[in-house]
């Protein structure tokens, strides 16, 4: 008889190995899958220059202190080393270079309740009883599609997740427009007027939290006053799940003089100008590129979370899943970890996963 797993995760990020964790300390028999190389990956991938908003005092996985000091702010390659440690150190199974590509029902026993799962991927087919979906909270890149078809070909277009080096796509000769005006598009604009290019932002104004407040890093106030582990599937935390809460940065210096700043949407690009949504916020059109040189659009849109290889009864019509507090509410043995505010403003972060983590493996 094949191998029957208590727990199969899929993802070894900062969720997957923080159930990992709680996991092994139970004495479960659990795999991780990962899709990548190593683990950490998903961060060493991301663009040069990336630095976390939280200090390191608020960035432990459960059981182990990251280095460098508590009020350090960890680059993104400190993190992805900080999560390899992690796994290492705790010996915790993770299959690397390993794909989910289908999970499904294989066997369903009406007499018990108990439901076997299938778990196909590019490295083989595992079975287990309870599965864990730790994908992270950026897995797919998004991009408003009708605006962006509205570029011409020669306007070369990227997301800001296929971003390694910012000096790759600029140079003094390029003019750059970076859509949606948060954390990653405010760094991405400073750190390509480096490169000498001309650089627009465009998007609304987003609320900037203060590093430190009076004498306090931000995250100590946001920990200590309990707003950022408030119960969200609960009141008073449901009311920080409305439209737009939690778009904010932390700490973001203003912008140099030399970043031309739309503050609105852009609407569509039409011969050879910017056409934006609000004229009262914006000039409308807006010549673009500059008379010479080349043009490159970076979307800084963020992300979405599909999963197309899960059955499709599980999710809503826009492909999200359909959950009870972090587990599914057509098969409760699905848990989810590691989505924004799934059970705190906290739950996606590197120091909130092991909370949401304890208190989902713990039922």
């Amino acid at each position: 008889m094949p191998t029957i797993f208590h727990t199969i995760i899929i993802g070894a990020g900062q969720a997957g190995l923080a159930a990992g964790y709680f996991l092994k300390e139970a004495g479960e028999d659990f795999l991780i899958l990962d899709a990548h190389e190593r683990v950490g990956d998903s961060w060493r991938k991301r663009w040069e220059g990336l630095r976390l908003f939280s200090p390191q005092r608020y960035n432990a996985l459960p059981g182990l202190t990251p280095p460098f000091g508590e009020w350090h702010l960890p680059s993104r390659l400190e993190l992805a080393d900080y999560l390899e440690d992690y796994a290492r150190h705790f010996g915790l199974p993770v299959r690397n270079l390993c794909t989910c590509v289908r999970a499904r029902i294989k066997n369903d026993s009406p007499e018990t309740g108990e439901r076997t799962w299938e778990v196909t991927t590019n490295d083989g087919t595992f079975l287990t009883r309870n599965l864990i979906v730790a994908t992270g909270a950026y897995s797919t890149p998004t991009k408003p599609e009708a605006i962006a078809d509205s570029f011409p070909a020669d306007i070369r277009q990227l997301h800001s997740s296929e971003i390694r080096n910012v000096a790759d796509i600029a140079d003094a000769e390029t003019d750059v427009l970076v859509v949606g005006a948060g954390a990653s598009g405010q760094q991405l604009s400073r750190l390509l007027l480096d490169t000498g290019a001309s650089v627009t932002l465009a998007g609304p104004t987003m609320g900037n939290l203060p590093r430190s407040f009076l004498g306090k890093d931000i995250y100590w106030w946001l920990y200590n006053t309990g707003v950022i582990t408030l119960r969200t599937d609960k009141f008073p935390g449901k009311l920080l799940l409305n439209d737009g809460a939690g778009d904010v940065t932390v700490g973001e210096p203003p912008l140099p003089a030399a970043i031309r700043r739309i503050k609105t949407h852009i609407a569509r690009y039409s011969e050879g100008s910017l056409r934006c949504k609000c004229e009262k916020t914006a000039p409308d059109p807006i010549e673009w590129p500059k008379s010479g040189k080349k043009g490159v659009v970076l979307w800084c849109t963020g992300y979405k979370n599909l999963y197309p290889w899960l059955p499709t009864e599980m999710m809503d019509e826009d492909g999200r899943p359909l959950l009870d507090s972090g587990r599914s509410e057509k098969y409760p043995e699905v848990t989810f970890i590691g989505q924004p505010n799934l059970l705190r403003p906290s739950s996606s972060l590197v120091g909130g996963v092991g909370r949401d983590a304890k208190a989902l493996l713990s039922k």
